[in-house]
């Protein structure tokens, strides 16, 4: 299904500058860190990425608005930054692929075969939270969704066969999608007409618009609308202003299935999208060249301190048709929602390309408050007007290792993988009912990750460092998200100091008596750092 929030990318074309695509199968590619070493294969291959000239790429703003096709909500507008390529994946064999709101590597053969892996954000949601048609549902949450593509791109009409599994673990469903594209290009831009089908199985669809037995209500029936086909129709339109500058929109409409629409909480049965954007080409990258200053090993020590804003609830299962308890730790418990972290990180060059990563940052809080209203916690219920202390105290530690598929004097890219322990505890004492409850969720979770940083300049560098990882063992399902920005400035060969910004996002769904229900915390703030390197 197209998404009814605007892509966080979008893939534009106006120069064709066509390189020859990197021969070899698209699974080599998710496997280089491993392979690297061994295979000459491989080393081809990361000599292709290495000298891959980056300034195919250019950086924009968009604007885009959609129908949302939930009763009651009303349509969204959002401006989102977006990265786009001067040559059009249609008309290229470049091994990176950017095209609507998918992401991801590929392969083209001599024969103009496609095979790839891709990714997407998936924002189907309920939209306000204040909509009175909705009250009582729970929350259709963002997710990400990746599988891989086939494509065919030897007639006129272009196909394109994707499949998506969705990584978060919302619902276990998967959307299967088969598109038509008419790719068109001419002196100073291009054109693309494309017809799109969309199977969306049974646990996709009845996650987003069936209504479960506990959202049931007298005016709002309990429905599954089970697998269905949705057709969209579109184009996108991309000119060249300048040689530099590049305008783009898009359109597209979505014809939704009989049984998506016969659903009590949807109102729309042909909902519309649209985006502009304008992106500049500024040329930033220089060919690849190697650091002069080389070293075997190379270690970054990394301290730093953020002024993060906490927002932590725990939300109890729905239970005899009523939304569950919803228990916000900063807002009725009182708990500060602004502290100061210390954060500590470690990096160990090895040979270059290698390094090993450390990071660790720990947060306790402590406030008295009264209740004013009953609350359950755990296996007791405390009532309004009972004096309570909270105690909340969230720690994590990554370990992880990373490769570098690009690296240079100007610019680095590469991969992580590890593992992080998250703990998480929040208890509630009472001395006056002798009432004590606590909550407590640890568990190592495996990482995956990419990295970058650019150097602006002969002093300051820009990087950043996603990793997501999401989870469904044992007792516990969810998705566990960090991003970090960071700007910094050397100051002689040992010391560096810069700001950013760090994001820790986890959403984690209990299967046991210990939560039933789901917890949701998020840290965030601007940051400051020095780092020592030797």
């Amino acid at each position: 299904m197209e998404p009814v929030s605007g892509s966080v990318a979008e893939s534009t074309n106006v120069r064709n500058r066509s390189r020859p695509g990197a021969r070899a199968p698209a699974l080599a590619l998710c496997c280089l860190v491993f392979l690297a070493p061994v295979s000459s294969n491989a080393g081809a291959i990361l000599d292709y990425i290495r000298n891959y000239d980056l300034n195919d790429y250019s950086l924009g703003l968009a604007f885009a608005t959609s129908q949302n096709p939930f009763a009651g909500s009303g349509n969204s507008l959002v401006a989102y930054p977006y990265l786009t390529s001067f040559s059009h994946s249609a008309f290229t064999e470049d091994w990176f692929l950017i095209r609507g709101e998918n992401w991801g590597f590929r392969h083209i053969t001599e024969s103009d075969w496609e095979f790839g892996a891709i990714a997407r954000l998936q924002t189907l949601g309920l939209g306000a939270a204040s909509n009175d048609e909705l009250l009582g549902l729970e929350e259709r949450r963002w997710a990400v969704e990746a599988g891989p593509l086939i494509g065919w791109r030897r007639w006129p009409v272009h196909l394109q066969f994707r499949s998506y599994w969705e990584i978060p673990d919302r619902h276990d469903g998967t959307t299967t999608e088969l598109e038509f594209s008419l790719p068109r290009q001419f002196r100073r831009g291009f054109f693309v007409p494309a017809v799109k089908f969309s199977y969306l199985d049974a646990d996709y669809s009845d996650y987003y618009f069936g209504v479960a037995p506990q959202e049931s209500s007298a005016s709002r029936p309990e429905y599954r609308p089970g697998a269905v086909m949705n057709t969209w129709v579109g184009f996108t339109l991309g000119y060249e202003l300048t040689p530099r500058w590049l305008l783009k929109t898009s359109v597209g409409l979505e014809f939704l299935d009989s049984a998506v629409t016969d659903s009590p909480i949807v109102d729309q049965d042909r909902p519309w999208s649209g985006s502009i954007g304008l992106a500049y080409n500024a040329d930033l990258f220089q060919p690849r060249d190697y650091d002069s200053g080389y070293k075997f090993l190379a270690s970054e020590i990394r301290f730093g301190a953020f002024s993060s804003n906490i927002e932590t609830k725990v939300l109890r299962d729905a239970a005899n048709g009523q939304p569950g308890d919803e228990l916000d730790l900063e807002d009725f418990l009182g708990v500060a929602d602004s502290e100061t972290v210390i954060q500590f990180d470690a990096l160990f060059r090895v040979a270059y390309y290698h390094r090993l990563e450390l990071g660790y940052f720990e947060l306790q809080r402590r406030s008295p408050t009264e209740l004013e209203r009953d609350i359950e916690f755990g296996d007791q219920a405390f009532l309004a007007g009972t004096a309570v202390e909270t105690h909340s105290d969230s720690r994590l530690l990554r370990l992880g290792y990373s490769y570098s598929l690009m690296r240079d004097n100007q610019k680095e890219l590469g991969v992580t993988a590890g593992l992080s322990y998250s703990r998480f505890e929040v208890a509630l004492k009472a001395d006056e009912t002798q009432q004590a409850e606590r909550v407590r969720i640890e568990a190592p979770l495996p990482t995956m990750g990419v990295f970058g940083s650019v150097a602006l300049g002969t002093s300051w560098r820009l990087g950043a460092d996603i990793q997501l990882f999401a989870l469904d063992f044992d007792r516990y399902n969810g998705l566990i998200s960090y991003l970090s920005l960071g700007l910094d400035r050397k100051f002689g060969d040992v010391f560096n100091a810069g700001i950013g910004y760090n994001f820790y996002g986890m959403r984690l769904k209990a299967k046991d008596e210990d939560l039933r229900g789901t917890l949701r915390i998020r840290y965030h703030g601007p940051k400051v750092f020095l780092s020592v390197n030797f």
